[in-house]
């Protein structure tokens, strides 16, 4: 985007920012939404493999990390098939 068009003070922090951690995984089902494989603790077969594992958003761009976690999920998911 060419400087003279970007909309420096228009754009709202919804649209800038990576939202992340809404689904917080960990061992604690009281602590958290998710178990370690990013399964949710109450709904057997309800897996989460977004930016809402985090704890909280990160300094860096998330989709990296997002991408790996996936990946691993799906390998879960494929042990738990077979």
């Amino acid at each position: 985007i060419p400087f003279g068009i970007y909309p420096r003070n228009k754009t709202p922090i919804q649209v800038v920012g990576h939202q992340c951690g809404t689904c917080v995984f960990g061992t604690d089902p009281t602590r958290s939404v998710l178990d370690l494989n990013c399964k949710t603790h109450d709904v057997d077969n309800l897996y989460v493999v977004d930016g809402s594992f985090f704890p909280s958003s990160s300094g860096v761009n998330p989709t990296l990390t997002i991408i790996a976690n996936a990946l691993r999920v799906g390998d879960r998911l494929l042990e738990r098939l077979c």
